[in-house]
C-alpha cells in the first residue's frame, strides 16, 4: 500500500513539473515572438539591442527553474541601451541587484551591495542626466502617448514614471532594511525573501511591457527624398 502511494505521488509530481515546463515554454515563446518578428521586419542595431533585452528578460521571467543570478543575462543587454534610455536602464539595473538581495545577505555582501548601489545611482544620474532626459520623447513613448491622448489628454507619462522611479527606490531601500534588521514572524520565516521576489517580479514585468512597447511602437523613419540633378 505504501509503495503504491509513493508511486502515485511520484507520478503526480512528474505531471506537475511537465505542466509547469509547458506553461513556461508557452509564456516564454509568447513574449519573445513579437520582439523577434519586429526585428525580422525592421533589422537594425537599435531593434537588435531591444530584441536582446526582451528575449533575455522573457527567458528569465517565464522559463522553467531559473536561478536568481540569471537576471545578469538580461542586465547585460540593458547596459547596451543605457545611453538611449538612461532612466529606465538605471532603474532596471538597480532592481536587478536588489532582486539578488537574499543571496547577497547570505554571502555577507550587504555592505558592498549598499555602497555600490548608491554610487551607481549617483554617478548614473549625474553623468547621464537621466532625470532631465525623461520626457516622453526621450523615454521613446511619444507614439504611445499620441495614441492615448484622445482618452487621457491630461496624462503626463514623464511625471508618472519619475514618481514611480523614486517610489520604487524607497520601497527597495525599506525592504532591504527590513530584510537585515527585522526578524520575520515565526510562522513566516521566508517572508522577506518572498517580498523581495514579488516586488522584483512586478518590476521586471513592467520592464518587459515597457521595452516591448518601445520596440513595437517605434515610428517608421521617413525616407530622405532622392536627389535629382
Amino acid at each position: 500500500m505504501r509503495t503504491r502511494v509513493c508511486r502515485i505521488t511520484d507520478l503526480a509530481l512528474r505531471a506537475t513539473k511537465q505542466t509547469a515546463a509547458a506553461i513556461g515554454f508557452a509564456l516564454t515563446l509568447l513574449f519573445i515572438l513579437p520582439s523577434s518578428l519586429k526585428l525580422l521586419s525592421k533589422p537594425n542595431l537599435w531593434q537588435f539591442k531591444l530584441t536582446l533585452v526582451n528575449s533575455s528578460l522573457a527567458f528569465f521571467l517565464f522559463s522553467f527553474q531559473v536561478h536568481e543570478k540569471s537576471i545578469l543575462l538580461a542586465a547585460l543587454p540593458v547596459c547596451l541601451v543605457i545611453n538611449e534610455i538612461p532612466l529606465i536602464a538605471i532603474w532596471f539595473l538597480l532592481t536587478s541587484t536588489f532582486s539578488m538581495l537574499p543571496l547577497l545577505v547570505k554571502d555577507g555582501l550587504l555592505l558592498p551591495y549598499v555602497v555600490t548601489s548608491l554610487a551607481f545611482l549617483f554617478l548614473s544620474l549625474y553623468l547621464l542626466s537621466a532625470l532631465e532626459r525623461s520626457t516622453e520623447e526621450e523615454l521613446r513613448l511619444g507614439l504611445y502617448r499620441k495614441h492615448t491622448q484622445h482618452w487621457l489628454p491630461k496624462l503626463n507619462l514623464s511625471r508618472i514614471i519619475k514618481w514611480k522611479f523614486w517610489f520604487s527606490l524607497v520601497a527597495m531601500a525599506a525592504l532591504s532594511f527590513m530584510s537585515v534588521w527585522l526578524e520575520p514572524p515565526a510562522k513566516l520565516p521566508d517572508l522577506f525573501p518572498v517580498l523581495v521576489s514579488v516586488l522584483s517580479f512586478l518590476h521586471f514585468l513592467g520592464f518587459i511591457i515597457y521595452f516591448n512597447l518601445v520596440q513595437l511602437m517605434e515610428p517608421q523613419r521617413k525616407k530622405s527624398p532622392k536627389k535629382t540633378n
